[in-house]
């Protein structure tokens, strides 16, 4: 993969992340956050640790692309997406939220909402990387008749 290929994949993977997350956390789950704003920072307080949440975004996009692009194999493209973005939900959202769960107070079925909203956002993950890597990998040649 070119460093060209690499930083635009990154890019897109990156502002698919912040749509998805407005959608979900923002629209879908709004009320769900409402709820438990009283053990939450700020509003204010928030917006101000944006930069944060872009270098963190940027972070992840960058590993997650390179990492697909490290064991994507010449089997179809929306499997290995698929299966990459279970695998990263697994390893990364699911023990993210539930450790919040266990340090801070949030009900159960919050933690339920947003690990079932985080699984569809990297089962789409998954499916944009694999997608824009598709055709990266040699495909496997067939004998002809």
């Amino acid at each position: 993969m070119t460093l060209g290929k690499f930083l635009l994949r990154t890019i897109v993977i990156a502002l698919a992340m912040f749509a998805l997350g407005y959608l979900g956390h923002q629209l879908l789950l709004g009320r769900d956050y409402a709820a438990i704003e009283p053990i939450m920072r700020s509003k204010p307080d928030m917006e101000a640790r944006m930069g944060f949440a872009v270098i963190s975004s940027l972070i992840f996009s960058a590993a997650f692309v390179w990492i697909y692009s490290q064991g994507a194999s010449a089997r179809p493209w929306l499997g290995q997406g698929l299966r990459f973005g279970i695998a990263v939900w697994a390893i990364a959202k699911v023990p993210q939220y539930l450790t919040s769960y266990v340090i801070e107070p949030w009900p159960g079925m919050f933690v339920a909402k947003v690990l079932a909203w985080e699984f569809i956002v990297a089962v789409l993950l998954g499916t944009i990387i694999a997608a824009l890597a598709g055709k990266d990998v040699a495909q496997p040649r067939t004998a002809s008749a």
